[in-house]
C-alpha cells in the first residue's frame, strides 16, 4: 500500500507545468529527443545528467546541469526560447526523489540555461517546478485517534513559469506561480503534529498553504548574468526539500 501510494506521489510531481510563451518541444517517440515543432531544435540525454543542444542536426552545445548536492535524476524541459544572434533559452528538470518507513515524495527543480554558439551553457535561473510529499504522523491507535484516523501528512507543490515576448536583445520577462498546500488542515513539517490539538473530521481537508502560495516576476540583470525577481522568494523548503 505505502509503495502504490510512493509510486502516485512520484507521478505527481512529474507533471510538467504549462510554460505558456515558451515554444513547446516534443518527441517523435519514447527515448526519443525532445524537437520543435519544425525539427530544427532538438534536446538529447545522451546519458544520466548529461543534455545536449542540436540545430539542423548539430551539436551547439552541452549540458551537465549543477544544482545543489543529492541524488538526482535529470531531463529535458518539453519548451525552449528561441532568441536573436543564434542564442536559446533552454530548460533541464531536475527531481530529487526520497522514500523511508511509512512515507516518502519527490521534488523537481527547473533549471533555465542559457546557450550561445561558441559559449559553455550558463545558467541563468532555478526555481521549484512540481512535488509532493507523504510523512506518516502515526504509531499507535492513540495517534491514529488523535489525528481522527488521517495517519500520513501529505505537502505538495506546482510552480508555473510562463515568458513575455523578448524585445530586441534582451531576454524575455519571466513569471511564476507557486502554489503549496497540505493535507489535513493545520499541519506542518516544522511541528509534531503529535503535540498539536487533536484533529477533528473537519480538519481532514487539503489547505492551501498562503505563505508559499505566491507570484513572482523575473528580469535578466546583464550585470550578474542571472535572472532577478522583483521581490525576495519566501522559504518554502518544507515543501521543496523532500
Amino acid at each position: 500500500m505505502i509503495a502504490a501510494m510512493i509510486a502516485i506521489l512520484f507521478g505527481a510531481a512529474a507533471s510538467p507545468s504549462s510554460y505558456a510563451g515558451f515554444e513547446p518541444l516534443k518527441a517523435a517517440g519514447e527515448g526519443r529527443p525532445l524537437c520543435t515543432v519544425d525539427a530544427r531544435i532538438c534536446i538529447h540525454a545522451p546519458e544520466p545528467g548529461l543534455l545536449t543542444v542540436t540545430r539542423d542536426g548539430r551539436e551547439i552545445a552541452r549540458w551537465s546541469p549543477d544544482t545543489e548536492g543529492g541524488d538526482l535524476s535529470f531531463k529535458a524541459m518539453p519548451a525552449l526560447i528561441r532568441l536573436d544572434r543564434g542564442r536559446l533559452l533552454v530548460g533541464a528538470l531536475a527531481t530529487r526523489e526520497t522514500s523511508y518507513s511509512g512515507g516518502g515524495g519527490s521534488a523537481t527543480d527547473q533549471v533555465l540555461g542559457l546557450v550561445e554558439p561558441g559559449k559553455p551553457v550558463k545558467p541563468v535561473l532555478t526555481l521549484p517546478e512540481s512535488g509532493s510529499l507523504m510523512i506518516r504522523a502515526c504509531f499507535s491507535e492513540k495517534d491514529s485517534r488523535h489525528r481522527a484516523g488521517a495517519c500520513h501528512d501529505e505537502y505538495r507543490f506546482d510552480g508555473t513559469l510562463t515568458a513575455a515576448q523578448p524585445i530586441n536583445a534582451q531576454l524575455p520577462l519571466l513569471r511564476f506561480r507557486m502554489k503549496a498546500s497540505h493535507y489535513p488542515r493545520g499541519v506542518s513539517r516544522n511541528e509534531d503534529s503529535l503535540a498539536s490539538p487533536p484533529l477533528h473530521k473537519a480538519d481532514l481537508k487539503w489547505e492551501v498553504d498562503t505563505r508559499c502560495t505566491f507570484e513572482r516576476s523575473f528580469r535578466f540583470d546583464a550585470a550578474l548574468g542571472q535572472y532577478r525577481p522583483d521581490a525576495a522568494l519566501p522559504e518554502c523548503d518544507d515543501y521543496t526539500q523532500p
